[in-house]
């Protein structure tokens, strides 16, 4: 079965697909993958290959059902009171706080669980733990909310593929202890133990190099890893990082040559590096790129020391099945495909020229790029010929260096994080040249038969392939345009929590505004606290939906007022967007509170004043005149949308509502954004009642602090007869329209005609 075990693999990937939530587009790849495996005719093949289906699938519907019963509300909390076991080196910290993966002593059940330092020496003391621990808490549990807004990374699926489906949030620690050690236990304890000192001697290190040898030893991310990486991500060069696996071939092959060199007999270390590899396994941190390669190596290993004749194409399938086994949404994850897909390539295109091999990788990586993060650079094929050379002989050396004389030399510790942040810098500077398209997110389907075109293309002889290539590439850009010019607009109204974002885009993309950006109130902290770089909400929703849509500019942002949870976000947003122009309500231009929001802006912006009857493309009701930006000076929007009209009320309390029905005593309304997130300071009776409006949108926290929506406002929408709709409970709300006729569709509680 000498490279026939690829034919195997691939349908116990489709059955995974199926299972993940795609049934057709796993049972079109099930049948196409079988009838290959048929037409090979070989018997023992495909006898094999039914054999795992059936065996394998059994167990992976079997894990599945198993995490739907363990499924709990994600929406209503309940009190708990469980022992749990987890590895020192599952802490992971973000200034006071910390989180961890671990194992419901009682049943075995995986949790993810996080919890608070409530001092300096509490933190030193966890920071501290070295042993496999054992605790008795008390807390909240909580299933893990499934992606509230479209287009959103979706962390109940991530973490379901890996069997948890609760959340613990710690009140008190009422016991603590070590996990008693066993025979069975030592050598996983042990390499636990290695690796929680690499990641706390890795903390200490300066600058850049700290990223790099996290990232690339123990495998875990820093928190200024977004910050820094930033350029590797635009150029799409994040594989040479951790999450393909690269730098684990490449460290293990420097290991080999090492013993070749020390003249250790190949016999011995054979052996010990196999039996090394499970231990390396948990020290490098046992992501599924990790994974990859250890089973890969493993696996030839382990068929020489068996003389079994194992290709690398073998080893590559048997590392899939395995992976498959342990994480069922394998094929789902960007790591993961990125991982398995380009290690694919290069085994089947080892025979290419280097010209054509660049081209085949960036055709197989980029529909998993443009599906996880919408956008490709044109630069990023030279930057991956120049790069992936340089990545074993400069970038991996240089971090190994500064890692080991970090304690003996830290000067030259210094010099390694300089050459490492001085080549993000530069990475950063060319990501920054024209060439970075804002692609969008493309259909699946497409993006599978791009996939599948693009391995087809490589079948063609050499002198036909280049009029294919022309081909496959106009394809791409038939998707462009029909994701940048679609003939639908859209009201959405973002779920970013306890805050207001709410995008208005016009059919073909004519015109993108959006009002607030939403954003959290920073608390005061104390001295004690690690500081951490600040982190926006808005790039998991707003600017990933707009980027999910090709769009990468904002024509108007209004912000209502300058309260934190509308405009907190605000820097995200001029960063990652290009914004035209900032409409603010009048007085707000001058407030000194937030101007230096607007001061890490990438482009120009102007900032432009607007009060009742000023000239934009939305009707201004309020406010009228200059004045604090506080909710009583709120900016109240109207347009007309798909045959419907919408009223956006910001923050603005009953007494500017009133002032409204003063100036217009005749003013309607289809859809209605109540005012400060529902509370009874707005949303007076009169005003609905006046308004008459068909529907009205909520925007508001889950468990918020507030009790927003107020009881009173609820009360308010049922005696007058007001359907309602909030955030807190249906995500994401959008109206998608095409002309005047639309639909209404809610993340999580579907969609119905207006």
């Amino acid at each position: 079965m000498a490279n026939h075990w690829l034919f195997v693999s691939l349908p116990l990937a489709a059955l995974s697909v199926i299972l993940g939530g795609h049934p057709v587009a796993g049972s079109v790849l099930l049948v196409l993958t079988l009838s290959r495996v048929w037409v090979l005719r070989h018997r023992l093949t495909f006898v094999v290959t039914i054999l795992l289906l059936l065996v394998a699938g059994g167990y992976l519907f079997w894990t599945q059902q198993q995490v739907k019963l363990r499924r709990v509300s994600p929406q209503q909390p309940t009190n708990v009171a469980l022992t749990i076991q987890f590895q020192p080196d599952a802490l992971v910290f973000r200034g006071a706080s910390y989180y961890f993966v671990a194992k419901n002593q009682t049943n075995g059940e995986p949790l993810t669980v996080h919890g608070w330092a409530d001092s300096a020496a509490t933190l030193a003391r966890l920071k501290a733990i070295r042993r496999a621990q054992t605790w008795r808490i008390k807390g909240q549990q909580i299933g893990i909310l499934p992606a509230t807004n479209f287009n959103q990374f979706d962390a109940a699926s991530y973490w379901a593929h890996r069997g948890v489906t609760k959340s613990i949030k710690i009140d008190q620690v009422t016991r603590q202890q070590n996990v008693p050690a066993t025979l069975l236990t030592w050598f996983q304890n042990g390499w636990h133990l290695q690796r929680t000192r690499l990641i706390r001697y890795c903390d200490r290190l300066p600058g850049a190099l700290r990223v790099y040898a996290l990232g690339l030893l123990p495998g875990t991310r820093a928190a200024e890893a977004v910050q820094e990486l930033q350029g590797m991500k635009q150029l799409g060069l994040l594989h040479l990082f951790s999450i393909s696996g690269l730098h684990v071939a490449l460290l293990l092959t420097a290991v080999e040559w090492l013993c070749v060199h020390l003249r250790i007999q190949r016999e011995h270390w054979e052996w010990g590096l196999l039996l090394g590899l499970p231990g390396y396994f948990i020290l490098a941190g046992g992501g599924s790129g990790v994974l990859r390669a250890c089973l890969m190596r493993g696996l030839q290993l382990g068929g020489r020391k068996l003389r079994v004749k194992m290709s690398g194409l073998d080893a590559w399938a048997g590392a899939l099945i395995v992976g498959l086994l342990l994480n069922p949404g394998l094929l789902f994850d960007l790591g993961s495909q990125l991982s398995y897909g380009l290690s694919l390539g290069l085994i089947l295109l080892v025979r290419e020229t280097t010209w054509w091999r660049q081209i085949g990788l960036t055709l197989l990586g980029l529909p998993s790029l443009l599906n996880g993060i919408f956008q490709w650079h044109l630069l990023t094929l030279l930057a991956n010929m120049v790069l992936v050379p340089l990545f074993p002989v400069v970038m991996l050396p240089v971090t190994l260096v500064g890692v080991f004389s970090f304690t003996w030399l830290p000067g030259l510790s210094s010099s390694c994080a300089w050459l490492l942040g001085t080549m993000d810098v530069g990475l950063a500077k060319v990501a920054a040249l024209p060439g970075n398209v804002t692609f969008g997110k493309p259909w699946w389907w497409v993006s599978w038969l791009w996939l599948g075109l693009s391995w087809w293309l490589f079948s063609r002889p050499p002198q036909q392939r280049q009029r294919w290539l022309i081909g496959l590439l106009a394809s791409y850009g038939v998707v462009y345009g029909l994701i940048h010019f679609p003939i639908q607009g859209e009201v959405a109204y973002f779920d970013v929590g306890q805050g207001d974002s709410i995008l208005l885009r016009e059919p073909f993309n004519r015109r993108i505004s959006l009002i607030d950006t939403g954003g959290r109130l920073a608390l005061p902290q104390s001295r004690w606290v690690p500081a951490t770089p600040p982190s926006y909400g808005a790039v998991q929703t707003t600017i990933n939906y707009l980027r999910s849509l090709g769009i990468d500019h904002v024509d108007d942002l209004y912000l209502t007022h300058h309260d934190a949870d509308h405009i907190g976000d605000l820097p995200a947003v001029l960063r990652e967007l290009r914004v035209t122009r900032i409409l603010v309500p009048v007085g707000m231009e001058n407030e000194p509170g937030w101007q230096h929001l607007i001061r890490g802006s990438r482009y120009p912006v102007v900032v432009q004043a607007i009060k009742l009857g000023s000239r934009v493309p939305l009707v201004v009701r309020h406010p009228y005149e200059a004045a604090p930006a506080e909710n009583g000076n709120s900016l109240a929007l109207q347009g007309d949308f798909g045959g419907l009209n919408f009223l956006f009320m910001g923050d603005l309390d009953q007494a500017g509502e009133q002032k409204i029905l003063g100036d217009d005593p005749q003013l309607r309304t289809d859809v209605l954004k109540l005012g400060h997130h529902g509370s009874k300071t707005a949303s007076a009776p009169a005003f609905i009642a006046q308004l008459r409006p068909r529907l009205a949108v909520i925007s508001a926290g889950r468990r918020n602090r507030y009790g927003h929506p107020h009881a009173d406002t609820l009360a308010t929408l049922r005696a007058t007869h007001t359907p309602a709709v909030s955030t807190q409970t249906a995500g994401m709300i959008r109206y998608r329209y095409t002309g005047a006729h639309g639909v209404w569709q809610t993340k999580l509680k579907g969609e119905r005609d207006s």
